[in-house]
């Protein structure tokens, strides 16, 4: 058995302090994993929903039958609703995962621009949280007015 000498007491020290330094040197999941995924997912469907919206439209200009589009449009829609639906029951804890719910907010209410309602205090504060967020500009009007 060895006697504790001030030495070996720093020696301990040293090597404790040492080994978190190490654990950390390996990459942990991100706790928001899920929620990023399903920001990502989001988007890629958010993008299938508005090119289906864009084909139903111009078949309508042409006088051509877009049941086909409107299949597929209602189809991402769908799938839009059911992945917001889990990512809402999810806090994010990270700012990944804040700026996937932020991106969610952007593509899905927003068309992928920062808006907000004319008056409305959330829509403003909204803005700008998803702005900050997604590094995105403000609108072109703003401060509003009212601000």
């Amino acid at each position: 058995m060895k006697t504790m000498t001030r030495r070996l007491g720093l020696q301990i020290m040293a090597g404790a302090a040492a080994a978190p330094a190490a654990a950390s040197t390996i990459p942990l999941a991100n706790p928001d994993a899920e929620l990023i995924e399903l920001g990502r997912r989001f988007v890629e469907i958010s993008r299938l929903r508005d090119a289906a919206s864009d084909e139903s439209l111009r078949l309508v200009e042409i006088g051509a039958d877009n049941a086909e589009a409107e299949d597929a449009f209602e189809d991402a829609m769908d799938q839009l609703r059911e992945i917001f639906a889990r990512m809402i029951t999810l806090r994010p804890t990270t700012m990944e995962g804040m700026r996937a719910i932020a991106s969610v907010v952007c593509h899905f209410e927003w068309d992928g621009d920062v808006e907000y309602a004319e008056g409305c205090v959330e829509g403003a504060a909204l803005a700008v949280l998803v702005a900050g967020l997604l590094d995105k500009p403000l609108p072109a009007d703003w401060p509003p007015y009212w601000a």
